[in-house]
């Protein structure tokens, strides 16, 4: 065995004689290799042109050139609409149509269906379509709400009415639900002795709306001087389409919303004129039917009870409440009442007061 003098002092090593001077040449030279290596695999990875057949590479694409004014959610909500209706899926699917984005006559980027589908609305719809991204890319929503109403009642543009009621649903409860101004909706100075109780019954809401939109947790926290948001005597009343198993709800007589319903048996529920006569935010079977026989299929969904008015026949038990799954929304079964998802029996128990009319029918 060999003595070596290292950087510590005496060392052993078993290989007499071993050029410890040719193994720190070894140890500098593999790292600056390897840094050197690094070095150029980075510059060929810059060089290489995005791939816009990906996705991915699209959208940076898109990021570094494309105009802001013309990036606008209008179009990817009514691919994503076309795309659903006719049964369209898979990413990759999805990415080779956004790889043949065109322009359109609008000046408004397009791909796939959106393309071919704007090629067939008239002038004025294109017109309309353009003003309505140009709103909510300046997140207007009033304005992008009142064009997209030009949309639902023209009869040349009955090809995209299910994207325009979905959007003026989405926008609509948006303006209701959130701390932005709408025409439906006023500022209110909370009074001394004012009650929740008192101040939705002189404007008509729900407790749970004036609740829900301002942020307060209990009813006993709402106090004197501070400023809420209220609805201005809505006028709320839905309609019931049996056969298309869908509900339409308007606001003061205009469109708001429509939502997938399951409908039970004309027996069970028979076409007329009702109006909510209660309301239960967690119901359990006896007090929702009235009757042990018929509980509510889901437990918390809220129930909304309605009666009988004017000529209508009298109907035991009858109201709108929630599923257990969604999938059997849109059409009708043996036995029900007028089921809602959960999220939409939620939604519609914090806008529907007393009193607001239900029509059911064919």
């Amino acid at each position: 065995m060999s003595l070596q003098r290292g950087s510590f002092g005496i060392e052993f090593d078993e290989r007499p004689g071993f050029p410890y001077g040719k193994l720190g040449w070894i140890v500098v030279v593999i790292p600056a290799v390897a840094l050197a290596a690094l070095f150029f695999r980075g510059c060929a990875r810059d060089e290489k042109p995005a791939d816009v057949s990906s996705s991915s590479g699209l959208r940076e694409a898109s990021v570094s050139k494309e105009p802001r004014a013309q990036r606008l959610p209008i179009l990817q909500h009514l691919s994503q609409t076309l795309r659903s209706d006719k049964g369209i899926g898979g990413e990759k699917e999805r990415d080779a149509r956004s790889a043949s984005a065109t322009k359109e006559e609008t000046g408004v980027p397009a791909a796939g269906e959106f393309s071919a589908l704007m090629q067939k609305q008239s002038p004025d719809v294109r017109r309309l379509l353009q003003r309505i991204a140009e709103r909510e890319g300046a997140d207007d929503l009033v304005g992008a709400r009142l064009l997209y109403r030009e949309l639902l009642v023209r009869g040349d543009a009955e090809g995209i009415r299910t994207f325009v009621e979905r959007k003026i649903g989405e926008i609509g409860t948006t303006l209701l639900f959130s701390d932005r101004p709408a025409p439906e909706k006023f500022k209110y100075r909370v009074a001394e002795g004012d009650l929740v109780a008192k101040i939705v019954k002189k404007f008509g809401n729900t407790p749970d709306f004036l609740l829900k939109v301002n942020g307060i947790g209990r009813p006993e926290s709402l106090r004197a001087g501070r400023e809420i948001w209220m609805l201005k005597n809505p006028v709320f009343e839905l309609t019931v389409f049996r056969k298309s198993g869908s509900a339409v709800l308007t606001l003061n007589g205009r469109f708001f919303k429509r939502y997938l319903v399951k409908v039970g048996k004309t027996e069970d529920v028979p076409p007329g004129v009702y109006a909510v006569s209660g309301r239960v935010l967690k119901p359990t079977g006896r007090q929702a039917d009235g009757d042990a026989r018929d509980g509510v299929p889901t437990a918390g969904a809220p129930w909304i009870a309605l009666a009988s008015t004017g000529d209508t026949p009298a109907s035991r038990g009858l109201g709108l409440h929630g599923v257990w799954t969604d999938s059997t929304l849109g059409r009708s079964v043996d036995a029900a009442r007028v089921r809602f998802s959960n999220a939409d029996i939620a939604e519609l128990y914090l806008l529907l007061p007393s009193g607001a009319l239900i029509n059911i029918t064919e």
